[in-house]
């Protein structure tokens, strides 16, 4: 049945998605950032690279990709938005690889293919598929990238790792992530066979691991060399990024001035809040786990909540994009409750801490090097970015999601379904019924995530 999933999953998302995708693609020329990447997309499918909008912050990978177009004459609007339709049912494909491999053949293959459904149909993500925007493509370089990298093969893991980078500049922290990851379970292998003990007996948060490879110059050599064996691909990207931001002196390219790097830490408990709502499996089975958590350590508890309540009130940022594109659910959400009562923000500490205690909780099953790179990891690239915009949640959604305990498919997995298709249903309606005009624009606007 394995490889009737790999065949079926595409192909019924795409078919599933088309006259859905026919309907958006007849509403709008442009639907609000696709003024920018449209426009750039036809120019290099036309093989016109002496053609940049000065406006775009993003390496241009988004609109190499347009060039597969060019031999088959498809270099139009509708051509570009198939690109994202396409990476949406390669990443079906991929999701349902991936969470086989992260399930280590627990739960069968119809079990991994209800969850490569789920996180396909997650409804930012969803949307998306159907415009002609950088996130469907950019989560597609991200997971053949993860999905080689999970099966050692460094070599093409590097290729696509590096290809996510030209998609958006951010993915770098999600190869970072990897090629440390790939250090630290180097360490404990060689130390594990050192010792003649089984890898999962190795504590790589101890004490002992560490002590016993600076003290052995032999293992701390083997260590050395396995690590550049694996990871000299890795740095192949890395270095050179570190290079370019020291030339550029900044992450973003074009026009800098909307999308300077700022500390904003309350984007954690945002995504964590974001993470516990989407993934609602995950939350249902760790409630509580979560409650226990809090209960047990409730000195630690009322710390942490005050350390919240601290950081929302000292390093709360309000980009000017969000009090003013009234285009995206989260002005609503940030003018009629955020913005709107001064306490909101703070009556949202002790959901935020619950949320942290959910991932938290989530992730410990998880291998050591995954719970110590990945909050290090979503850290780097959401606490610099001053926006609130959903779209920055998905890639790390996804990883964690796609690492989540495996358990039997019940209620929890199919309303978590069922609540993503049903946010498509409405923010679908919302789309097609609710037009607005605004100056110096001649077609309608709409709302989209």
């Amino acid at each position: 049945m394995n490889g009737s999933w790999k065949l079926v999953l595409p192909v019924g998302f795409v078919l599933y998605s088309l006259p859905l995708f026919l309907r958006v693609n007849g509403t709008s020329e442009y639907v609000i950032d696709e003024e920018f990447h449209i426009p750039q997309g036809l120019a290099f499918c036309r093989q016109q690279f002496d053609v940049w909008d000065p406006k775009i912050t993003t390496f241009p990978g988004l609109y190499l990709l347009a060039l597969v177009l060019s031999p088959f004459n498809l270099c139009s609007v509708t051509g570009l938005r198939l690109l994202s339709l396409a990476g949406a049912g390669v990443n079906i494909l991929l999701l349902y690889k991936i969470r086989r491999r992260t399930l280590a053949g627990s739960g069968g293959n119809s079990y991994a293919a209800h969850e490569a459904i789920t996180m396909s149909v997650l409804p930012p993500l969803y949307f998306f598929s159907h415009l002609y925007y950088t996130d469907t493509l950019s989560l597609t370089m991200v997971l053949l990238f993860y999905n080689y990298w999970l099966q050692e093969s460094h070599l093409p893991a590097a290729v696509f790792g590096a290809a996510s980078v030209l998609m958006r500049q951010t993915n770098i922290v999600w190869v970072c992530m990897a090629t440390g990851m790939t250090v630290l379970d180097t360490i404990v292998q060689q130390c594990a066979r050192s010792r003649s003990l089984a890898k999962s007996k190795v504590r790589l948060l101890g004490t002992e691991l560490w002590a016993n490879l600076f003290t052995s110059p032999q293992l701390l050599c083997n260590c050395i060399l396995n690590i550049l064996a694996k990871c000299c691909f890795y740095a192949s990207i890395i270095l050179p990024f570190i290079g370019f931001l020291a030339i550029n002196g900044s992450i973003v390219v074009g026009d800098k001035s909307a999308h300077e790097a700022s500390l904003h830490l309350p984007q954690l408990f945002y995504f964590a809040l974001f993470a516990a709502s989407f993934g609602i499996s995950n939350t249902l089975r760790q409630l509580r786990p979560a409650a226990e958590l809090i209960r047990r350590n409730r000195a630690l508890s009322l710390l942490a909540l005050m350390l919240i309540l601290l950081v929302v009130h000292l390093n709360t940022e309000v980009h000017p994009y969000l009090l003013a594109d009234n285009r995206h659910y989260t002005f609503y959400v940030w003018s009629r409750l955020y913005g709107r009562f001064w306490w909101f923000r703070y009556a949202m500490a002790p959901v935020y801490l619950f949320s942290i205690c959910v991932l938290l909780c989530g992730m410990q099953h998880m291998p050591d090097s995954f719970k110590l790179m990945f909050p290090i990891s979503l850290l780097l690239v959401l606490c610099f970015q001053r926006l609130l915009e959903l779209r920055y949640f998905l890639v790390p959604y996804i990883l964690f999601r796609l690492n989540t305990r495996h358990t039997r498919k019940g209620f929890a997995e199919w309303m978590e379904l069922g609540v993503h298709l049903l946010l498509n249903v409405a923010t679908f309606y919302v789309y097609f019924t609710k037009e607005f005009y605004w100056p110096n624009y001649r077609s309608p606007q709409r709302i989209i995530w």
